[in-house]
């Protein structure tokens, strides 16, 4: 019974593998230190899932995301920064070759952190289209957290996201409300069919300049659902570029925080839930088609109805150009 401990460590190696189809390094990129403990839960949630994170800061002369013409990393995660870019190892052309070399992306962003200029103008490539200030916030008088945002009311209860169509499978759903707190909602194109909205904001949200003081907001950047807390675009090479308007989700404070709608009962968030199933459709461990096999033969039409006859060997290693297979 040799074979019986080899086998058993092939088991636990199986068990540790990441589930995504593309693979398991995960560069996380942020200046703040603190982020590592603010946000332990969810990147433990990730090492659970077998992904080897690798944390850098936009400063550090070392990062890379290719060595050799390969990808050095398989997904990117972009934490929000205080500096005026990610620096020219994250260019947005470098980010938009990490794509197409299909490479993953989930940018979180925040209101409490002016988007780089840099990273608008990369969404806006893409068709995605951010506050033009830079500093917007995003209320709801009707949806918000009393608990938290009882004045601001920056704080949105939303319930779980619903599929596009009936015929299509929701890979978001959660049980309970998800905050958002702070949001930075996006406005997706109409030219594109590469864009998909994952969570919209409710008819009664809208964005605007919290510099302009006044009663009434005249110009807001965008209202109602035209406007998306959580977007995402998938690019025809099936690499995934997901944008998180709240980065605040992921923290540890707001995954099982207690919250109150307007007139309603205390409930605990869906955050965790919710952050779960968003890294993992990113990182193509959901909602990806898997060939499970492959066959081809030689074929010539029958008689009847024209059909199909299957003739000579499957799967030969050898075809002539007239050949129909």
């Amino acid at each position: 019974m040799h074979w019986f401990p080899h086998i058993f460590c092939l088991a636990l190696l199986g068990l540790v593998q990441a589930l995504s189809s593309s693979g398991n390094r995960v560069l996380v990129v942020t200046e703040q230190v603190s982020d590592k403990e603010k946000y332990s839960q969810f990147w433990s949630d990730l090492e659970g899932r077998g992904h080897r994170l690798s944390f850098k800061s936009p400063k550090d002369d070392t990062l890379a995301l290719f060595q050799h013409g390969d990808r050095a990393f398989d997904h990117i995660m972009l934490l929000p920064t205080k500096l005026k870019g990610f620096g020219p190892s994250l260019a947005p052309s470098l980010l938009l070759q990490f794509v197409n070399k299909d490479g993953n992306i989930l940018l979180a962003l925040s209101a409490e952190s002016p988007v780089p200029s840099a990273i608008s103008s990369l969404l806006l490539e893409l068709d995605i289209h951010l506050p033009p200030d830079r500093v917007s916030i995003t209320v709801d008088h009707f949806n918000y957290d009393t608990l938290s945002a009882s004045e601001k009311h920056d704080v949105l209860l939303l319930p779980q996201p619903s599929a596009l169509r009936k015929d299509l499978k929701s890979f978001f759903s959660a049980d309970r409300l998800i905050a958002f707190p702070r949001a930075v909602v996006q406005e997706l194109g109409s030219s594109s069919q590469l864009l998909t909205p994952i969570v919209r904001a409710p008819e009664t949200a809208y964005s605007f300049n919290p510099k302009e003081v006044a009663e009434t907001v005249e110009d807001p950047f965008a209202v109602g659902t035209q406007i998306s807390v959580v977007s995402s675009m998938q690019a025809r090479n099936s690499a995934r570029f997901t944008i998180l308007g709240s980065v605040e989700l992921l923290e540890n404070a707001w995954f099982d925080a207690k919250v109150k709608v307007p007139g309603g009962k205390e409930v605990r968030t869906s955050n965790r839930e919710f952050a779960k199933y968003l890294s993992a459709w990113t990182f193509m461990e959901t909602g990806v088609l898997k060939v499970g096999k492959v066959e081809h033969h030689l074929s010539k039409s029958g008689s009847r109805n024209n059909s199909v006859i299957r003739t000579g060997h499957l799967n030969p290693t050898i075809y002539r150009i007239k050949n129909d297979v």
